[in-house]
């Protein structure tokens, strides 16, 4: 931050040991403030069923897990419901083709500064010492092994061909970092500091886009290495009426309004840097 005190977006920091949707069990936590996420996720798993449905199934005798992830489960019961879905349904496959169904495995991954704590409390426990169709049918437990992976998903996060589904909802939004040229006073995509982009200039609205598509391109990539062969990704990506990239509409002009105000706040309350 300029010890002016100007209004300019970090751009140089490790942002995934930044960000994070707010943890704990609070009032104000992301996990008590997900409703709609869950409501949405609710409304897609007819879709979800699709993708399941085409992912192949090994029947051989000594076959892996069948490993589901999460990327971007952040801290709440959202992330748990949509991995039940999962395996339950992927069970169910099993059962239909006379196949003993094999151990699952879930992983849960977010950015490093995710609250996994939260996370794992809320999982359900695991039965221990019982076959697979009796942890299946058992009503509040857990029919599957977790495990927390910390890190970006536009990066490899697991070995090569050991992943049979990836889902992710709701955050490939979130880039990897803010472009350069925003925060450059010289550059024509110079944002002014502004943390949103509602009616922006054309030059911005460029600087985002590449920024995406170079995001998304290494999202891809590593989950090309990481899918095993015959697995499936689940995509759920936000998407606007508009075709103009700076129109974020009411509520994301409402919301942008409103995260400048707090962020002005927030510089007018750093002290001067003593030179």
């Amino acid at each position: 931050m300029s010890s002016k005190g100007d209004n300019v977006a970090v751009c140089n920091m490790k942002l995934e040991r930044l960000l994070s949707m707010k943890g704990g069990k609070g009032q104000d936590s992301y996990a008590n403030n997900s409703q709609a996420q869950a409501m949405h996720a609710r409304s897609m798993l007819h879709l979800l069923e699709e993708t399941l449905d085409s992912v192949h199934l090994n029947s051989s005798a000594n076959r892996s897990p069948f490993t589901a992830v999460d990327l971007g489960c952040s801290s709440g019961a959202n992330t748990i419901h949509i991995i039940d879905f999962i395996v339950k349904h992927i069970s169910k496959r099993f059962d239909s083709a006379g196949i003993d169904p094999p151990e699952f495995t879930a992983f849960f991954s977010d950015l490093p500064s995710n609250d996994f704590n939260t996370l794992f409390q809320l999982l359900p426990p695991l039965v221990s010492n019982s076959c697979m169709e009796e942890c299946l049918a058992a009503d509040g437990n857990r029919s599957y092994f977790v495990a927390g992976v910390p890190g970006s998903f536009y990066r490899r996060l697991f070995p090569a061909r050991t992943i049979d589904i990836f889902h992710s909802a709701f955050s490939l939004h979130w880039l990897s970092q803010v472009p350069e040229s925003i925060t450059d006073k010289r550059s024509a995509a110079y944002n002014r500091g502004r943390v949103f982009i509602h009616g922006a200039g054309a030059e911005i609205a460029t600087a985002y886009k590449r920024q995406f598509q170079a995001d998304l391109a290494d999202f891809l990539r590593a989950r090309a290495a990481e899918v095993k062969r015959g697995g499936s990704m689940f995509l759920v990506c936000l998407g606007r009426t508009s075709v103009d990239p700076t129109d974020q509409g009411g509520a994301g002009l409402l919301f942008g309004t409103h995260f400048q105000d707090a962020w002005d706040d927030l510089v007018r309350e750093v002290p001067p840097l003593i030179k």
